[in-house]
């Protein structure tokens, strides 16, 4: 939760949450820091749903590879949206996985427990390589645990787990729900994907032991996600040949496709 939260205003009473929700809104914000009683929290508004050409364009590049697993998730905005995200968070903690506590809600808010200072995505960046890979490695366990408890997370962007003081990943960031667009299999599978993509940049120069990390990790997924996650790579490698496009060309988000491209090449090989 992308804000700094250096001056957290006191709330105590639910009547208090319910007044600060003005503030945010005045200022245009959906998201704020703020002390809830005893603990450090967050409180997130409903936003409107976003445009649905932007998810329609993308489900149809998903129909021609024909991934299904690569469908994406248009959130559904609203008092929706917080239901949806509620009940995501409360289903992933029954399961023992580490996320946010839903402290109190209301219409078109929600109050979520802190989970922690940092996000895995700027933990992976900083570190030197030996612990970007250790970050790494504890974003795909958090990964692999939802999924043999029968979850699923949607959202797997580095930027999306967030870290203890002890470096424990938490999952953020639940506003769509994977299952009213696909089976649980399809759901399991795209997991991988966004955090690839959203880490395989950081290993630019050593893709092929990355490649060999993922391919371990998976052995702990069912033979049935380990065969969708393969075939999903296999069809995305062709963005590897971004790198082909003129120098001008090659700025960070594609240099970030670009990279992902050649991981997926490797991933779809590798045994």
């Amino acid at each position: 939760m992308a804000q700094d939260p250096a001056a957290r205003p006191q709330l105590d009473t639910h009547a208090a949450l319910q007044a600060h929700v003005g503030t945010l809104r005045a200022a245009g914000r959906h998201i704020g820091a703020v002390r809830w009683q005893t603990q450090d929290a967050w409180l997130k508004l409903s936003m409107t749903q976003p445009p649905a050409w932007r998810y329609q364009l993308l489900g149809g590049a998903a129909r021609l590879l024909g991934q299904a697993a690569m469908r994406p998730l248009r959130p559904q905005g609203g008092s929706i949206g917080l239901r949806v995200e509620a009940r995501r968070l409360r289903a992933l903690r029954a399961c023992g996985l580490r996320a946010p506590e839903v402290l109190d809600e209301a219409e078109h808010w929600l109050l979520l427990s802190d989970l922690g200072p940092t996000t895995l995505e700027s933990l992976i960046r900083r570190a030197d390589l030996p612990a970007r890979f250790e970050w790494w490695q504890r974003g795909a366990d958090y990964i692999v645990q939802a999924h043999q408890s029968g979850q699923y997370l949607s959202q797997t962007f580095a930027r999306n787990f967030v870290c203890s003081e002890r470096g424990e990943p938490g999952a953020i960031d639940f506003e769509d729900d994977a299952l009213t667009a696909m089976p649980l299999l399809d759901a399991q599978i795209r997991d991988w994907l966004p955090y690839s993509f959203s880490t395989a940049f950081y290993f630019a120069d050593c893709l092929p032991e990355l490649s060999e990390r993922l391919a371990a990790t998976l052995m702990q997924e069912s033979a049935a996600v380990r065969a969708g996650v393969r075939q999903a790579y296999a069809r995305t490698a062709w963005l590897s040949a971004l790198r082909y496009l003129p120098q001008a060309m090659q700025r960070t988000d594609v240099i970030k496709t670009r990279c992902f491209g050649e991981f997926a090449r490797l991933a779809a090989r590798s045994d």
